[in-house]
Order: structure tokens, then sequence, then C-alpha cells
């Protein structure tokens, strides 16, 4: 989950938009700047220039620094901080619902693999057991009990047996090509499946998912968003005020020779009193807020459906699981003894095969409902936005804290004592 490239992309706009967050703190820092000029310059003005200076080409240089910061711009600053935090606080949380996700792929990539390995064990059990019957078909065929078909039928069957084993051992290699893409590397070693603490109703799941969900989160977090880029918007009917400080020195300004050095300091204003557009741009501003309402009342209905459904296919699972391994039971003994009955020439190889295949289909498909079972626990997990950290894996290792629009609540300059960590 750490090292998977998508959780990676998703981990980059995180951070990327951290960093683009903490570039609004040059809002409320002073600019400086610096000018300076240098050339010719001629001024034709006898009414004020000497006759010595005018309509005369001179030197002219110019060199000047100043210092500006806003005071008041109609909280346009603190709103665009609000809108940076809840941004952050959104990928955050697509961060950590993008690693809910990776984390089900894994388990799923990893119960898959499992569970192939566990069908090839039983296609060659399959195998095994038709070679048996092979045998005895054999002994049976040469001793006169049995017609040469019955030979030729074991010969067919145990040729189906290898297909269907070569079909197996073609899914797991399939199986561990996408546990490697999911995982980064191949499965190795023993494994095991065990099953995952399952909810008590689908009440409790669907209560705790509308609590925990990252999706649903993120969607309250687009709301934020919105509203303060409307504020952002708004902020251009408020004048807004400067403070400023220069210092310039000229040399043979404007024709006049000689050396000259202003001083400034003073609050400017600039308010747009009218401007065109205003009414469209409020009603884009209300059209946005609502498309977010909107989308997190989607959010909601995805997370109470999703929940819904994976509590529909865990008790699905749990009983096709238990009937299943009650019919296997019943196959075994049924295989037993037609196998005693065909010993006894009471029951004909066909009646035997038929049993085995029986048999054989209901393991099959009992190793696949087994596994479907133990994969609906953690699908319940993940349903819940509890998976990863079911893994060992807390919040802080995966992104951090997305805290960013309580802070710059309580002050918007807050946001900026922060600190990246570089990627690791």
């Amino acid at each position: 989950m750490t090292t998977n490239p998508s959780v990676k992309a998703t981990e980059f706009e995180m951070r990327t938009a951290a960093w683009e967050l903490l570039e609004l703190e040059g809002q409320y820092l002073p600019v400086v700047t610096v000018t300076g000029e240098t050339g010719y310059q001629r001024v034709d003005d006898p009414s004020s220039l000497s006759a010595a200076d005018n309509d005369v080409t001179k030197a002219r240089n110019q060199l000047g620094v100043r210092a500006e910061i806003i005071l008041f711009d109609g909280f346009r600053r603190s709103n665009l901080v609000y809108a940076s935090a809840a941004r952050v606080d959104g990928s955050i949380y697509r961060l950590l619902d993008a690693s809910e996700t990776m984390a089900l792929n894994a388990v799923e990539a990893y119960i898959d693999v499992y569970r192939h390995r566990a069908l090839l064990v039983v296609a060659r059990r399959n195998i095994e057991k038709h070679v048996e019957i092979g045998r005895r078909v054999t002994d049976l065929v040469e001793g006169g009990r049995l017609p040469f078909s019955d030979q030729l039928t074991i010969e067919d069957r145990i040729r189906s047996a290898r297909l269907a084993e070569l079909e197996v051992q073609r899914a797991l290699r399939d199986a561990s090509a996408r546990y490697e893409r999911v995982v980064g590397r191949a499965p190795s070693g023993g494994m095991s499946t065990p099953r995952a603490a399952a909810p008590a109703s689908l009440e409790a799941l669907t209560a705790t998912a509308l609590q925990n969900s990252y999706r649903l989160q993120f969607a309250r977090t687009q709301i934020d968003q919105a509203r303060f880029e409307g504020e952002v918007a708004l902020a251009d009917r408020y004048p807004q005020l400067t403070l400023g400080a220069g210092l310039s020195r000229d040399i043979n300004r404007n024709g006049v020779s000689g050396t000259r050095t202003d001083e400034t300091i003073g609050i400017g204003l600039r308010w747009t009193l009218w401007q065109g557009g205003r009414v469209a741009e409020r009603n884009a501003i209300a059209s946005k807020n609502s498309r977010a309402m909107a989308a997190q009342s989607v959010a909601v209905r995805e997370v109470r459906e999703l929940s819904a459904r994976t509590w529909n296919t865990y008790r699905t699972n749990l009983e096709r699981s238990g009937q299943l391994r009650e019919q296997l039971r019943i196959n075994r003994s049924i295989v037993e003894v037609y196998g005693d009955e065909f010993e006894a020439a009471k029951r004909t190889l066909l009646d035997l095969l038929e049993v085995e295949r029986a048999r054989f289909n209901v393991e099959f498909e009992s190793v696949g409902a087994e596994a479907g079972l133990v994969f609906s626990t953690y699908r319940a997990l993940a349903a819940q936005s509890r998976l990863a950290e079911h893994f060992g894996l807390p919040k802080a290792q995966l992104a951090l804290n997305p805290q960013f629009q309580d802070r710059a609540k309580v002050s918007p300059t807050n946001v900026f004592n922060v600190t990246i960590e570089p990627l690791k």
C-alpha cells in the first residue's frame, strides 16, 4: 500500500495541495520591489527648466525600493486559506480512501491466490482418485468382469481431469500475476485466510460506514471548499487597503540637473464600486454550492448502498458456504457407498464416475464459497474505512492529519506551521 504507484499518485496530489496552501503565506507578508532605470532623456520645457537644462540631452539614472502590505482585502486572503485548507483535507481523505481501496485489492489478490492454490489441490486429488479408479477398472477388465469400453471410459475421464488441472494452473498463474501487480512482488511461502470480524447487523455496518467513510468526509470538504471559494469571489466587492512605503533616488530627473531623493509612506485605497456580471457571478456561486451539497447526498446514498450490498454478500456467502460443506459431506459418503457397490457389481462404472463428478464439483464450489466468505468480511471493513487500520496501518502512516480546516478557522496563519516530510 505504501509503494503502489496508484496510491503514490494520490499521495503526490495531497502533497501538492499542501504545498499550494503554504504558498498562501506570502499573502500575509509584505511585498518588497526594487525598481531601476538608466538611459538618456531630453526635455523641452522652457517654462519650467533653466536655459542650461532645457532641451539638453542628459544621462538619467533612477533607483528605488518600495514595500507594501495588505491591511484589508474584504477577507479574500482568509477565505483563500479556508478554501485551500478544505482542499488539502479533501486530498487527504481521497488518499485514505484510495488506501482502503488498495488494501481491499491486495486482500482480494491474496485470497484469490490462496483460493486457486486450494483449487489446484482439489484438481490434483481428483486426478489421483480417477487414476485409482482406473487401476481398479483395469483389474476388473482383465478379469473379465467389466467390458473394455469401461477401460476407455475411465481413460477419457482421467484425461478430462488432467485438462481441468491445466485450466486451474493457468488461472493460478493469472492470479499470481495480478497479485504481483497489486502488491509489488510475487506470492511466496505458505498462505492462510483467517476471517475478519464480521459486523453484527446491517444497521451497525451502515452506521459505522456513514460515520467513518472517507468518501463521505471528502464530499463534506468539497462543500466547504465551494463555500469559501465563493467568498473569495465576493471579496472584490469590498475596498482594499494597503500600507506602502518607498524610497527613490534620481539623477537628472525630468531634465533637471542634479540628484533628487523621494521618500513616501501612506495608505492606499482601491475599491471597485461597480462591475458588470456580478449577478451571474452570484448565481454561479450558488450553483457550485448546490452541486457540492448534491454530491454529498450522492455519497451518502452510495455508502448506504455499499453497506447493504456488502452485508447481503456476507450473509449469502455465510449460508452458501455452510450448505456446501454439508453437501460435500453427503457427497463423500455417497462416493464411498457407490465405491463399495461398484466392487460388488451393484453399480456401473458410469454410476461411480457420476457421483465422483458431483463430489468434485461441490468441493470445487465449496472452496470458492469459503474464499468468498472470507473476502466479504474484509470487504465489510473496507466499507467502514477500517481495513488499512486492521492491518496495522494507521492514518498517520498513510497521510497528513486532516485538520487543516480546524486549524485555519482558529487563525488563518496557523496552517503555515507545517512540516511536510520528504518522500521515503
